[in-house]
C-alpha cells in the first residue's frame, strides 16, 4: 500500500493528527525552548512547520504528523520509513500536554496509519537510556522491549546507550505487562520510598561488609559506587518490565536511607499472586527492629485489596540461609512461619548450607 501524497487527518474524539499550520509556529518554538540541548531556535521552528514537515513527507523520508489536543498544537508524531520497509517512530510533547495519555493516543493512531494504509511490516522504537517519558509511551502503546544496546546513538556530542523495542501488525496496542509504580508507605517510625541518585554513598557503604560476602556471595566486594549506579537503574528496569518493587527503609523524621527491601518472584499473569521479599539493611540501623516493622507495613499493602490501593496478594515468602540468624530473626518478628528446609540449597561464599522458608498468608 502506497504512502499517500498528503497528509490524512487521524483522530480517536480526542487527540487529532494532522498537517502542520502557519499558527503550530509558536507551540513548536515554545516545545524547542522547552529542551535547549537541542540547541534549535523560533527560525528553525518557523522553518520546519511552513516547509520541512511538507517536504521531509513529499521525499518519503518522514511522516510527520501535528499533535492537537484541545484545539491547539501539543507535540508531533512521525513515522521513519527504511529501505525494509519498516519505520520507526518518532515523538515530543510540548510539556502543558503531558500526564493525560496523549502521547499513547497519538502514537495508538500513528501506528494504525503506518500498519493499515501505509503496509509497513514492523514499527521500531529505541530512545536514550533514561528517557523514561518515551518508554512509557512506548511500554503504553504495546511495544515489545527488546536489548538494551550500548553506544547505539550520538547525543550531545557522546555516544549513549539506548533502550529498543518493536511492535507488529497484530499487536495489542496496549501495555503487555504492569509497570509497577512505587507507592510511598508510612509507619510512625519509616517511610518506604525509591532511592535517589544522591544516596549512592548511604548503600556502598550498606552493601560493603562481611556478612553480605558471606549471606550473599554473588555481590561485589566492596560494592563500589559503580555497582550503586548500575543496582539503581537495573530496580527502575525491573519496576518498568513489572517484575518487582523496591524501597529504600527510611527514617520518617530525617529520611536517611536505613535499609532496602524488595518484592520479587511476581508473576502478574497467574491468578494467584505469591511473592518474595529480600532485605538489607545499613550497619547503623541494626538491632531497632526497623526491617521487621517495614515488612508488616509492605505485607500490609501487598495484601489489600487493588480496589482499596493494595496489590491483591496472596502469599509471602522469605527464604535465606539457615545459619543466618539476623535475617531468620527479623521474619519472624514480622510474623512469618518457618514452613520447610531444604538441605544443602543455599550457597554461602564459604559452603553450603540449607535453606530456610517462611511465608505469611493473606488470612494469617
Amino acid at each position: 500500500m502506497p504512502i499517500p501524497a498528503e497528509h490524512p487527518v487521524l483522530t480517536d474524539g480526542v487527540v487529532t493528527l494532522r498537517a502542520p499550520r502557519p499558527d503550530d509556529v509558536a507551540g513548536q518554538a515554545e516545545r524547542q525552548r522547552e529542551d535547549p540541548r537541542r540547541g534549535f531556535d523560533d527560525e528553525d521552528a518557523r522553518r520546519w512547520i511552513i516547509f520541512g514537515i511538507t517536504e521531509a513527507w513529499a521525499r518519503r523520508e518522514r511522516l510527520v504528523f501535528v499533535v492537537e489536543y484541545q484545539g491547539r498544537y501539543a507535540g508531533s508524531v512521525a513515522l521513519e520509513p527504511n529501505a525494509d520497509g519498516n519505520a520507526r517512530v518518532h515523538y515530543g510533547l510540548s510539556a502543558w500536554a503531558r500526564g493525560a495519555g496523549v502521547m499513547s493516543r497519538a502514537v495508538r493512531l500513528i501506528l494504525g496509519f503506518g500498519f493499515e494504509t501505509c503496509g509497513f511490516h514492523v514499527i521500531l522504537w529505541w530512545a536514550r537510556v533514561g528517557n523514561w517519558p518515551s518508554r512509557r509511551v512506548a511500554w503504553a502503546t504495546g511495544f515489545r522491549m527488546g536489548e538494551t544496546i550500548p553506544d547505539m546513538a550520538e547525543e550531545g556530542g557522546e555516544r549513549v546507550d539506548a533502550w529498543t523495542a518493536w511492535i507488529g501488525p497484530n499487536d495489542p496496542r496496549k501495555p503487555r505487562r504492569p509497570w509497577f509504580d512505587q507507592p510511598v508507605l508510612e509507619t510512625p517510625r519509616l517511610r518506604l520510598r525509591t532511592w535517589r541518585e544522591d544516596e549512592v554513598a548511604r548503600i556502598t557503604t550498606a552493601r560493603t561488609n562481611q556478612a553480605t560476602a558471606h549471606f550473599l556471595p554473588f555481590i561485589p566486594q566492596p560494592f563500589t559506587a559503580e555497582d550503586a549506579r548500575f543496582w539503581l537503574k537495573d530496580m527502575a528496569e525491573q519496576a518498568a518490565s513489572g517484575r518487582r518493587f523496591n524501597w529504600c527503609v527510611a527514617d520518617a523524621g530525617t529520611d536517611q536511607g536505613l535499609g532496602n527491601l524488595t518484592l520479587f518472584g511476581i508473576h502478574p499473569d497467574v491468578e494467584v499472586r505469591d511473592a518474595e521479599l529480600g532485605y538489607w539493611m545499613h550497619p547503623e540501623a541494626q538491632g531497632r527492629g526497623v526491617m521487621s516493622e517495614a515488612i508488616r507495613r509492605v505485607a500490609e499493602w501487598y495484601f489489600a485489596a487493588d480496589d482499596a490501593g493494595g496489590f491483591g496478594g496472596r502469599r509471602l515468602y522469605i527464604r535465606t540461609a539457615a545459619s543466618n540468624t539476623a535475617a531468620r530473626r527479623t521474619a519472624e518478628k514480622a510474623g512469618f512461619r518457618h514452613v520447610g528446609t531444604d538441605r544443602a540449597a543455599f550457597r554461602l561464599a564459604t559452603h553450603v548450607d540449607d535453606k530456610v522458608t517462611y511465608d505469611l498468608l493473606v488470612t494469617d
